[in-house]
């Protein structure tokens, strides 16, 4: 049995979580007891749990003197390529350290504030090795950016997020497109969305994603 507690989020968001894996089922409520008792004393306001394929998947309803409620699942999409050209160009640019680096933070944290289950971006999440990170702009206003891993023969559209001023205006469709035109002669592109973001979930699967399986399912722990 593997229990992996992640408090990181605490500081911002007031989340813990726990992560089982192999974990037998008459050994679940022992694992949440253990997460709930350090994260709780790490600060967190509330706790929520996962349990990989690996492992017994949870469920909602109570687990020994603990009671799951479910929140959202993850769900991993995929679409061949290439994908219809973007309409309007935009400026990309890879954000240098600095100024620009902030920028692409602050507005990546920003557009995934109110997500379930999105880690707060830092300066350290920016030297992830096979990954690129680029700045959309229109003009000199930044209005997107995105994240791609290329360490897989197929790349994975790690985050994509719009500046929120500037929602419901098509940004999100262009700037999916510009990251998807990016990839080159790539066969295809495969990402991972929350249930709990329906206008991204809608967003991907009108642009030609379909679900390929389920990641993992999120339960808050009480």
């Amino acid at each position: 049995m593997v229990i992996e507690i992640i408090q990181r989020e605490i500081p911002t968001r007031g989340i813990g979580y726990i992560i089982l894996r192999d974990c037998p089922e008459d050994r679940l409520g022992e694992a949440l007891g253990k997460g709930m008792e350090k994260l709780k004393k790490a600060g967190a306001r509330a706790v929520w749990a996962s349990s990989l394929p690996e492992g017994e998947p949870l469920h909602p309803g109570p687990v020994g003197v603990w009671r799951l409620t479910h929140i959202h699942d993850m769900v991993r999409l995929e679409r061949a390529l290439p994908a219809e050209k973007p309409q309007v160009k935009l400026t990309l640019r890879s954000p240098r350290k600095g100024q620009e680096e902030n920028l692409y933070l602050d507005l990546v944290n920003r557009a995934f504030a109110d997500v379930p289950n999105a880690a707060t971006q830092r300066p350290t999440d920016l030297r992830k090795q096979n990954h690129r990170y680029t700045l959309a702009y229109q003009g000199d206003q930044p209005v997107g950016a995105y994240e791609v891993d290329l360490t897989d023969k197929t790349p994975e559209l790690a985050m994509l997020a719009v500046e929120p001023s500037l929602r419901r205006q098509g940004l999100g469709r262009t700037l999916l497109r510009t990251a998807l035109d990016s990839l080159g002669k790539a066969p295809a592109c495969t990402l991972t969305v929350s249930t709990a973001n329906p206008g991204a979930l809608a967003l991907y699967e009108a642009e030609g994603f379909a679900q390929t399986g389920l990641v993992s399912s999120w339960f808050e722990v009480v």
